[in-house]
């Protein structure tokens, strides 16, 4: 027989929810123990991925004119002022920074000692570097700590718009019945102003960072067939124009590496018909090809104004005088850059005018070749271009501190690319297209994005 006393000891429930509340005690301080060290983890994951995209973005910035090693070191020392202490050792390493390239379509990064194109960057709290991530709770359960790493990849890019189309960092000015091809970009950093009767087919970008300051019409969007669609808000810091100097200062000394590295096609394809980088000095302020040697970079002294006539091929021509291209001037395979600061440094053919496409009185900058390999015009100065009706544009290139200005009839169906510093302004009766190829002797700096 149980006595009553067991009976009531062993069927009493004094003190049940105490013992309740204890193991809820238990439980709380477990999952707030875990809590706090999986939030340090992330804490400190955060903390290393800034260092490594840090890191990434000076390797790559720097690995051009630096070369490797150095990249690797300024990347490293970039990483460490990022964490602020030496405490935690070796976060980011040299043998964590490798160069390659970097596939977007897979996402897959391909190391390559000599790629200048991507990085890769990995960060570390290891304990086999003696800076693992400590612990609160799992330091009891005999985790000390544990290993946290990230992976950061920058890449290399150079923005469509900025190889072909029409940038103007503070305007773009198109009047009417003009045609824009799939591709092909309108890009202002202030805004753009657009008449009527204009046709943008489907794949055209017309941007800027505001919609709102598009200056158009009430009945814009009706008279400009496809506008709407190319409407797209964007800011680009037009960095090419600030190579302007360097672009004319590496034509005046030879300078034949700097050119290549600028160029879109990359040192190892651009301006292969300079065959000798050594100047030639010519003193005349009338040029034609007789007075031009193939293959060669000429500077040009001139005390008035520098006229250019007839058919002038694989060349490259610095000067410090404005610029006048006669009628019926042909440029194939031709760098022409100048020091003028005027607002008509490069002026085009006055009266020019021949129907779009005829010959007659036109100028054509490029070679009429459907976007094949090259044949490109880069036009470079320090002040404006004016250039009359007929202009012909063909996988070449406009640069311009000032505003670059062209009227009537000019046809750039096969690659063209104008930015300004200032403002780029067109008339009518134009034809634009994106060639895609072609370009490759374009001047053009690289951007930098993070890629994974």
């Amino acid at each position: 027989m149980i006595s009553s006393r067991a009976r009531s000891f062993l069927y009493g429930t004094d003190g049940a929810l105490g013992v309740y509340g204890f193991i809820l005690f238990l439980t709380i301080c477990i999952v707030s123990g875990l809590s706090l060290d999986v939030a340090n983890a992330y804490k400190v994951r955060s903390i290393i991925q800034v260092a490594a995209d840090n890191a990434g973005h000076t390797a790559l910035v720097t690995r051009l004119d630096a070369g490797k090693e150095q990249a690797i070191q300024n990347a490293v020392a970039v990483a460490s002022e990022n964490l602020g202490s030496n405490e935690v050792g070796d976060v980011v390493a040299a043998e964590d920074i490798e160069f390659g390239t970097w596939d977007p379509a897979t996402r897959v990064f391909t190391p390559d000692p000599d790629s200048i194109s991507a990085v890769k960057v990995v960060a570390h709290r290891d304990r086999s570097r003696g800076n693992g991530v400590t612990t609160f709770l799992l330091s009891a359960a005999g985790l000390a700590a544990w290993d946290v790493a990230t992976v950061s990849v920058y890449e290399t890019y150079r923005p469509s718009c900025l190889r072909e189309g029409f940038v103007g960092d503070k305007q773009v000015d198109i009047q009417s019945n003009n045609g824009f091809e799939n591709g092909f970009c309108m890009h202002s950093n202030a805004s753009i102003s657009i008449n009527n009767n204009n046709y943008f087919e489907a794949g055209t970008i017309v941007s800027m960072p505001n919609v709102d300051d598009l200056d158009v019409s009430a009945s814009g969007f009706v008279r400009n067939e496809g506008l709407l669609e190319a409407l797209r808000e964007s800011f680009y810091n037009i960095r090419v124009i600030k190579r302007i100097e360097d672009i004319i200062a590496a034509l005046q000394t030879g300078d034949l590496t700097t050119l290549k590295q600028l160029a879109a096609g990359g040192p190892e394809n651009a301006f292969s018909y300079i065959t000798n980088s050594t100047p030639i000095d010519v003193a005349s302020c009338d040029l034609d090809a007789a007075d031009l040697t193939v293959g060669r970079i000429h500077r040009i002294e001139c005390g008035g104004t520098l006229k250019i006539t007839g058919t002038i091929t694989q060349v490259a021509l610095v000067t410090s005088a404005p610029i006048q291209f006669e009628k019926e001037g042909q440029f194939e395979d031709v760098i022409i850059a100048t020091t003028n600061t005027g607002d008509m440094s490069l002026k085009g053919p006055a009266g020019s005018g021949g129907k779009k496409g005829s010959g007659l009185d036109n100028i054509s900058f490029g070679k009429n070749d459907d976007c094949a390999v090259g044949g490109g015009v880069q036009l470079v100065t320090m002040g404006g271009v004016h250039m009359a009706a007929g202009l012909n544009m063909f996988g070449s290139q406009i640069l311009a501190v000032k505003e670059i200005e062209f009227t009537a009839n000019a046809d750039g169906i096969q690659g063209v690319s104008m930015i300004s510093a200032d403002t780029v302004s067109g008339t009518s009766n134009m034809q634009m297209g994106f060639c895609g190829a072609g370009m490759e002797n374009n001047f053009e700096v690289d951007y930098y994005r993070l890629a994974y």
